[in-house]
């Protein structure tokens, strides 16, 4: 049965500490997924993904890279990965005091460079919060690869808490497509991550939804961040 009473405890707790979008999924969305990248492999008893998400300002957004892609400003990458962090680590405590195992996953996954124990892909992270919030409703994927919200477009970033707590799920996104295929990413990818040396599509289900997206050159796209 689904706690009502701690789920909106927790998203209360989530949008009071700066999260501009809270979803709950329901591990079975992940049900399609290789193990090592579900809930199963982080919590073997997880019910929930909690997942969380902040607007990165248009202006933020639009300055980034100025002078350079890894300079520092408030509200750059280091304050939002620090700020969803202690969100996450928060709402694991909550989900713990009240009975039930928690684990927050990092806001910035170390990935694994090359392919493990039969993860089909490269820079798996342990748990995807692209996937994590489509399958918490909160959005879907474009064929960037990043997840475009309603509220916001891709312009967010999003954090995630594993726990053994039933929480109410949120429903599947079901509105309007929010990629309408344009190729704007592929056009403006200035490593040309996005159409050079691809593999053909992506393609997963999540929460009986299938998802097409670029195969993009991650190689491309690691060196030009760096």
């Amino acid at each position: 049965m689904s706690d009502r009473i701690l789920t909106e405890t927790v998203k209360a707790e989530m949008l009071g500490m700066g999260m501009d979008l809270v979803g709950f999924a329901p591990v079975s969305r992940w049900e399609k997924a290789p193990f090592l990248l579900s809930p199963g492999a982080i919590l073997p008893e997880s019910k929930t993904v909690v997942v969380g998400a902040i607007h990165i300002t248009d202006t933020w957004t639009e300055m980034g890279g100025e002078p350079g892609p890894q300079d520092r400003s408030p509200g750059g990458w280091m304050d939002q990965n620090s700020l969803m962090d202690r969100v996450a680590y928060r709402v694991a405590r909550l989900l713990q005091a009240a009975g039930h195992p928690a684990i927050a996953v990092v806001s910035s996954n170390i990935w694994r460079y090359r392919q493990y124990e039969g993860i089909p892909s490269l820079f798996a992270p342990d748990l995807s919060h692209i996937h994590a919030a489509t399958a918490a409703g909160l959005a879907e994927i474009g064929w960037s690869g990043l997840a475009i919200t309603p509220e916001f477009g891709a312009r967010c970033r999003f954090i995630s808490i594993v726990t053994a707590a039933g929480l109410v799920p949120t429903p599947m996104y079901s509105g309007p497509k929010l990629c309408d295929l344009c190729m704007e990413c592929v056009k403006h990818c200035p490593a040309a991550a996005l159409r050079k040396e691809l593999k053909a599509p992506h393609e997963v289900t999540i929460g009986g939804k299938t998802f097409r997206y670029a195969h993009k050159n991650i190689w491309r796209c690691a060196w030009a961040e760096h």
